[in-house]
């Protein structure tokens, strides 16, 4: 049995490629692990499944051995023309959906999906995780991230590390960081960490107006809720149509003298509830 490192080498000399580190192209090379990912999704023939970055596919095909269909955003042209010929059946057989596009550009709401596995490029990994928490239909995603990042993914209320999807996510999913990654999994080594993250949603809000009250608030999350809200006042005013009389409530909040860093996801969704009575 060829093992995959032969085989990225192979398809490396046949499509001539080669990773492009400026484009975190970092292929993995270790079948284990792409056979776990796929157990820690709990696929079923029922699943459609959303792979974002598929690069040379090998993910892909233990993604449509266990589910009904897969949907693949891919960017990079090389990288396209390398699927539609290595899986020229299930395209055929509409099994395997491929999308050239910039996977930042599109509703992962309008694709059918109701689970995502993917080892997404890790310099757009919060645009990425953002993208899939503000979706709908999602409920499951299990995804290869920078250990680095999944700190602020898994940080609570008191953390430096605390942000703004920080409160979105540990109020939507449950965030389990099922194993770290060795490297030597990828060809070339990234520079960072990396680990399996499984986000099992259940979504409470997940509306991109919630998300950008936590952005602007975030900015300010050393200060008291009242001052940060007042300080964030314009661009949500311009953005989410907050007016005059919303503003005057900001004085009167049950949470207006808490710091913003120290408010819990649940006080945060409670406070935006409270401004919008």
């Amino acid at each position: 049995m060829v093992d995959m490192f032969s085989k990225l080498q192979n398809l490396m000399i046949k499509y001539h490629f080669r990773p492009n580190k400026q484009l975190s192209q970092f292929y993995c090379i270790n079948e284990a692990m792409l056979i776990y990912i796929t157990h820690v999704a709990k696929l079923t023939k029922k699943d459609t499944v959303l792979e974002i970055g598929p690069g040379t596919g090998f993910m892909t095909r233990y993604l449509l051995d266990k589910s009904k269909k897969v949907i693949a955003i891919e960017k990079d042209r090389n990288m396209i023309e390398l699927l539609e010929q290595e899986f020229a059946t299930e395209i055929k057989e509409k099994k395997l959906v491929l999308i050239h596009d910039d996977a930042l550009k599109i509703d992962f709401s309008t694709l059918g999906v109701n689970k995502i596995v993917s080892l997404p490029p890790y310099n757009l990994s919060s645009q990425i995780v953002t993208k899939i928490a503000l979706s709908n239909g999602i409920k499951k995603a299990v995804l290869v991230l920078d250990t680095g990042f999944i700190e602020k993914l898994t940080a609570f209320e008191g953390l430096k590390e605390y942000v703004a999807l920080s409160a979105l996510l540990n109020l939507n999913a449950k965030i389990d960081v099922v194993q770290k990654i060795d490297k030597s999994s990828f060809f070339p080594n990234p520079n960072c960490l990396s680990a399996i993250v499984d986000l099992d949603f259940d979504v409470i809000e997940n509306s991109n107006e919630f998300y950008l009250f936590l952005k602007q608030l975030f900015r300010h999350k050393n200060k008291d809720l009242s001052r940060g809200l007042k300080q964030a006042f314009d661009f949500l005013e311009k953005e989410i149509g907050w007016t005059k009389k919303t503003q005057k409530k900001f004085d009167s909040l049950k949470l207006k003298g808490k710091k913003v860093y120290l408010m819990s996801p649940e006080e945060l969704i409670d406070t935006f509830d409270e401004i919008n009575e």
